[in-house]
């Protein structure tokens, strides 16, 4: 049986004596879209970040493809296939979509001292990003404006942007923090389409935390509903949402 792509086990985190995880376990399966959704201080950005490596849990583990990776750095998990998106996108605004997307690629031969005197190995790796950049933009429907600088964008095909920047660094696992905040219905939509292309044709999982459940339900395989620092529910989008402590949370506070 495979591993999960991701897995928390008895995750812990404390602010002084706010609990803000207490007792999380969360599986992400390979090839799959799951959603994790709450009222507001329910835990789920610290859930993100404990995942990510921005903070250390106060107990537990964090697996990435079976591998414990509790107590990695951010880059260090960046390494091994986990990246994150952000709500609010920041590329290089005067750069252009081609650009941005070229400086995210990983392992370029200016970054090593013995491989910078070798120009060569320098044209050809610049020719195989080059291709890969486009690929990436054709797949996300982004190719036709490959030459507009950022700060022109919609805030849709910053987005989109974004997510192109992620797919230059070959993610296992994407964790996605309200990837439609902001965004018009129909940019929304076809946001959430690409996600589950990107799912089905590259195999690649995603973890994402969004508010609009009426847009992104339609495209998840699996919820994890939290409050007050532990999951309350879990399964299919239907059940989860016809729980009645989902409810009862959204509506109580």
């Amino acid at each position: 049986m495979k591993n999960p792509t991701l897995r928390g086990i008895d995750l812990v985190k404390r602010f002084g004596g706010v609990v803000a995880l207490d007792g999380v376990n969360i599986e992400v399966p390979p090839r799959s879209v799951v959603m994790l959704i709450g009222p507001n201080g329910s835990g789920k950005t610290t859930l993100i970040n404990v995942v990510s490596g921005y903070y250390l849990p106060d107990r537990g583990m964090v697996f990435l493809n079976g591998r414990e990776i509790t107590r990695l750095e951010p880059h260090e998990r960046f390494g091994l296939g986990l990246v994150r998106t952000f709500q609010i996108p920041e590329p290089f605004k005067k750069l252009t979509v081609l650009e941005n997307i070229l400086l995210a690629a990983r392992s370029h031969p200016g970054e090593s001292a013995f491989k910078v005197i070798f120009r060569r190995s320098w044209r050809q790796y610049e020719e195989e990003i080059i291709e890969k950049a486009f690929r990436i933009l054709e797949l996300l429907n982004i190719d036709h404006i490959w030459d507009t600088r950022a700060y022109q964008l919609s805030g849709g095909q910053l987005k989109l942007l974004e997510i192109g920047r992620a797919l230059m660094s070959d993610p296992m696992l994407l964790l996605m923090d309200e990837p439609v905040a902001g965004v018009n219905p129909v940019l929304a939509h076809n946001i959430m389409e690409h996600i589950v292309r990107l799912r089905d044709n590259l195999g690649i999982s995603f973890l994402i935390v969004e508010h609009r459940l009426d847009i992104v339900l339609d495209y998840v395989d699996k919820v994890y509903a939290m409050h007050r620092g532990k999951i309350i529910a879990e399964g299919g989008p239907k059940r989860v949402i016809e729980n009645p402590l989902v409810a009862e949370a959204y509506l109580g506070g």
